[in-house]
């Protein structure tokens, strides 16, 4: 099933599905707002039929998408719970993620990326916290990301426009009201990331949100098969859809940025964020897993 394009904005972005590109064009696209998306990568693929891999181990005999009509909201916390870890530090997960960024004509030695996370939003408000925190929009900017950095996000199963990831291209340069400012990351890895398993009922956790009324006017949702992948950047405007599809989604998201741009401040536009610290410290080398040096590393924080 092809992408589906359900409403576009009117901000002059352009919506590429499957350029020829290198990847610096891929990052010189999504640093100047546009989107892309990759429908035909084998690589996406195989760690997709991974991710499924672990899903049945730990769901068994019951359907993984309506796994949640069988079993309390509890119950389902300490199967997800787990299986997120598992799929994030697994090995090979890195070494799928690596396939791609291969396929997608990286340089491994130059290019770094964040181990990827496995998303699980329920459908009907069944679990909106903690591991299956629904997002809302947001750029990843708010949360400690550099302005360098690209996202790569695939469904692994299956989606619909009415539980996948929407995009408000009017805010790609304009500033929006935010609480970004009470956002550390340090603080984040420290306390928020380990509340996620205990965040049931609600999520209390500080997450950088607008703080005004987005106009929505401009949405743009997508539909799309797994293992169909859309590529944007940091600075894009963009949030989960709240779930009223009538199944779980299960899908996977991880993030890349390039050396030479970060030495360089080459990126996409830094308007509105006044988050502390960066996402930096997290990123490994594609080719050995190495840190991004630290005189780098220093000058984001």
């Amino acid at each position: 099933m092809a992408i589906i394009l359900v409403k576009k904005g009117e901000n002059g972005m352009n919506l590429y599905i499957n350029p020829t590109v290198s990847s610096e064009e891929i990052h010189n696209k999504l640093y100047a707002g546009d989107l892309l998306v990759f429908t035909n990568k084998r690589s996406a693929l195989l760690l997709v039929e991974y991710a499924r891999e672990l899903i049945a181990e730990v769901f068994g005999e019951l359907n993984p998408l309506k796994a949640q009509e069988a079993m309390t909201v509890e119950e389902f916390v300490k199967i997800v719970g787990p299986l997120k870890s598992k799929f994030t530090n697994s090995p090979r997960t890195k070494e799928l993620v690596k396939g791609i960024m291969e396929e997608l004509d990286y340089d491994l030695t130059e290019t770094y990326f964040d181990v990827p996370r496995l998303r699980i939003v329920t459908h009907d408000n069944y679990l909106s916290s903690g591991v299956g925190y629904a997002y809302k929009p947001h750029r990843d900017t708010w949360y400690g990301s550099p302005v360098q950095q690209v996202n790569y996000w695939l469904p692994v199963f299956d989606i619909t426009s009415k539980n996948g990831l929407a995009f408000y291209p009017k805010y790609w340069n304009e500033k929006i009201a935010n609480t970004s400012s009470e956002f550390s990351y340090k603080e984040w890895v420290e306390v928020g990331r380990n509340l996620a398993i205990s965040q049931i009922k609600t999520d209390t956790r500080k997450h950088p949100l607008p703080s005004e009324e987005i106009a929505i006017s401009d949405e743009m949702r997508f539909s799309c098969s797994a293992a169909e992948m859309v590529a944007f950047s940091a600075s894009h405007l963009h949030g989960t859809v709240p779930n009223q599809a009538g199944f779980t989604r299960f899908s996977i998201d991880f993030r890349v940025v390039k050396h030479k741009d970060l030495k360089d401040d080459f990126g996409a536009p830094h308007i509105d964020n006044d988050s502390k610290g960066t996402t930096l410290g997290d990123f490994l080398r594609g080719s050995d897993l190495g840190p991004i040096p630290r005189d780098i590393v220093s000058k984001f924080e």
